[in-house]
């Protein structure tokens, strides 16, 4: 067994229209039921993964607060907040390398191994970095 099968982390496990996703916990400062509220730092998660459909229905919206090292806030809504778990490194695969440059584009860098169904890795600060490039 090597080290990096030793390497642990922290997933939160979220779906979004019918589409199951997760990300690093420690991104995350707070969770939050959605209530209405509007802000210039609070996104939607479908408009930032740049979904197709924008009738995207949200069963359970809740409010993921995004650590960001700076003082400005960035806020996501996701749907249907499933778990926090515990996977090891070994159990995730990233893209393959004709996938990657788009993928990485959107904020997703790989897969859970042997999960169904399929569960999309996403990386909230890497989301938000291309969002500031395109700014």
């Amino acid at each position: 067994m090597s080290d990096m099968d030793d390497v642990r982390l922290d997933l939160l496990l979220f779906s979004v229209g019918g589409v199951y996703f997760a990300a690093d916990a420690g991104q995350v400062s707070g969770i939050a039921a959605y209530n209405g509220e509007q802000g210039d730092d609070l996104f939607w998660f479908h408009k930032e993964l740049g979904y197709g459909a924008e009738s995207t229905k949200y069963l359970s919206p809740t409010v993921v607060t995004i650590r960001t090292g700076d003082e400005q806030s960035y806020r996501v809504i996701i749907d249907s907040m499933d778990d926090i778990a515990e996977f090891q490194q070994h159990e995730i695969i990233p893209f393959p390398a004709l996938l990657e440059p788009f993928a990485v584009r959107r904020g997703l860098w790989g897969i859970l191994a042997g999960s169904a169904p399929i569960v999309l890795l996403v990386d909230f600060q890497l989301l938000l970095k291309q969002k500031r490039i395109k700014v």
